[in-house]
């Protein structure tokens, strides 16, 4: 678990370790810029080998019509919501995928740059976006998750698989910022608050624009306060 003052450590670790130089870091955002929330882009995070086999392990997981949390089921589980404002297809990396030695890679990379467990994150969720397909202004903290084992979403590192012949930038309202879909390019931001990592950071609103030409195919990795992968796994 991360108290106060961690997650801005680990920015400032990530920028000053030479060995992810090679990921090409560079800052968008951070508290020096009059209190702003943390904001980094990899620009060489995964190889075009990496990226081009995680798109093919999507096709084989299968991709479904993304969903939102729903309401809360009598035995404390949620339901799936559609959202209107989500219109993208995707699959989780478990099974054959979590398995893959690619795969592997990235995920240990994702443990190795952000210093949190990998059973911390969730499966990677494989993302395709088809030209008109959105999602719009959304925080990836989700509040009911504070009180269960897994606790909350600190993180979000947003991996593009894909260069997109035009539009599916992802865009921060709140922050003025915006990132153009590059092959490999991965991007890394907090959704809690570095000075209470329980608490909601609101101004890391983001959207998924539409894509205007193209498919656009990305990975998340939320990663979570505690464990996330056990308790999961057995249905919690």
């Amino acid at each position: 678990a991360l108290g106060p003052g961690d997650l801005n450590d680990m920015f400032e670790r990530i920028l000053t370790d030479p060995g992810f130089a090679k990921y090409e870091p560079t800052i968008l955002s951070s508290p020096n810029d009059d209190g702003a929330p943390w904001m980094i882009m990899f620009d060489s995070f995964a190889t075009p080998e990496e990226c081009e086999r995680l798109v093919k392990l999507g096709a084989v997981e299968g991709y479904e019509r993304s969903s939102d949390v729903g309401e809360e089921k009598f035995d404390g589980s949620f339901e799936k919501k559609v959202n209107k404002g989500r219109t993208s297809t995707n699959a989780w990396c478990q099974k054959e995928c979590y398995e893959d030695s690619l795969a592997k890679t990235v995920i240990d990379r994702i443990t190795k740059v952000t210093g949190i467990p990998e059973r911390n994150s969730e499966y990677l969720q494989l993302l395709k976006y088809e030209a008109t397909q959105y999602y719009q202004v959304h925080n990836d903290y989700i509040p009911h998750q504070e009180k269960r084992q897994t606790g909350n979403r600190l993180l979000t590192l947003y991996v593009y698989l894909n260069d997109v012949e035009e539009g599916g930038e992802t865009h921060f309202p709140k922050m003025n910022k915006t990132v153009t879909p590059k092959q490999g390019r991965a991007v890394l931001w907090p959704s809690v608050l570095d000075e209470d990592p329980s608490k909601e950071d609101k101004r890391t609103v983001h959207t998924a624009l539409p894509v205007l030409k193209g498919t656009k195919y990305g990975a998340n990795a939320w990663i979570h306060m505690r464990d996330f992968k056990t308790p999961h796994n057995v249905g919690c």
